[in-house]
């Protein structure tokens, strides 16, 4: 309790205390020591306290200049999410449009082989006449 001090220490203490006060004066002196380390302690608690208010005020200001920072990533994070939509957006649409030139090269094979089988079928029907013909 006292750190370094033991009972033997303690004894002598109330010994000079004693011998110097005077056994009436003893209690105001009791009253007076006990009073001077009630206001030591509370002085230190109230610095304590301001202490530890001022670590938290500062440490809210970072906080919040750090939820600041998250909400700018975020925000960040949105814009380059919507980038990437519109970019799928355009790269879908781009599919679409070689889709639908897909579809109409189709329609243009599929209509050369329509009229490219009947020259072709024409040419083995002549063919078979010519052959015909020769016998």
């Amino acid at each position: 309790m006292f750190g370094s001090i033991g009972f033997p220490e303690l004894v002598l203490v109330f010994v000079v205390v004693l011998l110097v006060f005077g056994p009436k004066k003893l209690p105001e002196f009791a009253k007076f020591l006990g009073k001077a380390v009630r206001q030591f302690r509370s002085t230190v608690d109230e610095a304590k306290a301001t202490i530890q208010d001022e670590i938290y005020k500062e440490g809210m200001s970072e906080l919040k200049d750090v939820g600041r920072d998250v909400k700018e990533a975020l925000n960040i994070a949105d814009d380059i999410g919507r980038d990437v939509r519109d970019t799928l957006d355009v790269g879908r649409h781009l599919k679409e449009t070689i889709d639908v030139g897909g579809a109409v090269r189709r329609r243009v094979k599929d209509t050369l082989d329509i009229y490219g089988g009947l020259d072709d079928r024409g040419a083995a029907d002549n063919g078979k006449k010519d052959e015909g013909k020769k016998s």
